[in-house]
């Protein structure tokens, strides 16, 4: 499975109106995760320094759980996101996606 970046950043962050978010993380030892590159380069834009570190300190938990993907996509599948209407970052994830086959 794959979790959206609003997933984590509002799950980490712990904001009231999104509970739904802190619970999905906090089924992280339950669940098999990939994160793949364009989430990661999400993620870090996204967050404070202090966030991140609460990121990977969360996933170092759970190493047999979580996977990392550093692997770019090729640009054809991106596009191939966008001619179905997906925007640029949306089309991305959605490529990172589909060539980890989630």
């Amino acid at each position: 499975m794959v979790l959206d970046t609003n997933v984590w950043i509002f799950g980490l962050r712990g904001q009231a109106d999104r509970l739904a978010c802190q619970r999905v993380l906090q089924r992280l030892p339950r669940l098999h995760v990939q994160v793949p590159r364009q989430i990661l380069l999400e993620l870090r834009t996204n967050l404070t320094r202090d966030e991140m570190d609460r990121f990977f300190r969360l996933l170092n938990r759970y190493p047999e759980r979580i996977q990392f993907h550093w692997d770019k996509v090729e640009s054809a599948l991106i596009h191939k996101y966008q001619q179905l209407d997906c925007k640029l970052g949306d089309a991305a994830v959605a490529a990172h996606v589909g060539a980890l086959d989630a």
